[in-house]
């Protein structure tokens, strides 16, 4: 009779870890084809160029590029591009809200402007033709006087907060298990 109450504790504790073992080692998520489109080569996406007789005139040879995309106020970006005007009267300039030149009329390098974080546009006016390439603004971290530390500043523990599924898992088949013994120990007195 002991041997079939252990039996039975064992295996009610297999019962209750099997599902959450084996949902613990399934992914949650399904792995999906990469996709690959072909690029379709585009002189400028996001440009306008106006029509002429003869055909449309491309003066912006290289597609103007910010390096890095994304940066804090005060920070320094380098801009490159090419342009190639078709007289004095066609002016090369670069304009954005977020950037400013320190050298007038020189746009290969600019410093990131003290404005809102979000996202800005940097437009390079190549004669009548103009690109706009999008640049983001980071917020500054604010800085933390004093960090809390301990359970009771935080509202955490001293250890591991969540050890998730399968040590929930675990613990219910300690309970089971361990009730299969309260009930052994209990027939054991009876007798």
């Amino acid at each position: 009779m002991k041997n079939t109450v252990v039996v039975a504790g064992v295996a009610a504790a297999f019962a209750i870890l099997a599902p959450a073992t084996a949902l613990a080692a399934t992914p949650t998520t399904t792995p999906s084809a990469p996709t690959t489109t072909p690029a379709t080569p585009s002189a400028t996406p996001t440009a306008t160029q106006p029509e002429y007789p003869e055909g449309p005139l491309t003066r912006i040879t290289r597609l103007l590029r910010v390096a890095p995309a994304k940066a804090l106020p005060g920070a320094h970006v380098k801009l490159d591009f090419a342009c190639q005007t078709r007289g004095p009267e066609e002016e090369v300039v670069v304009q954005s809200a977020a950037l400013v030149f320190p050298k007038p009329g020189n746009y290969a390098a600019a410093e990131v402007q003290n404005v809102k974080p979000g996202k800005y546009r940097v437009t390079l006016h190549c004669g009548p033709e103009t690109y706009t390439v999008p640049f983001e603004v980071l917020s500054a971290a604010k800085q933390v006087a004093k960090v809390p530390s301990g359970a009771p500043q935080t509202g955490g523990t001293d250890g591991p907060a969540d050890s998730g599924p399968l040590a929930a898992a675990a613990a219910m088949g300690v309970l089971a298990v361990g009730g299969g013994g309260l009930l052994l120990a209990r027939r054991a007195r009876r007798r």
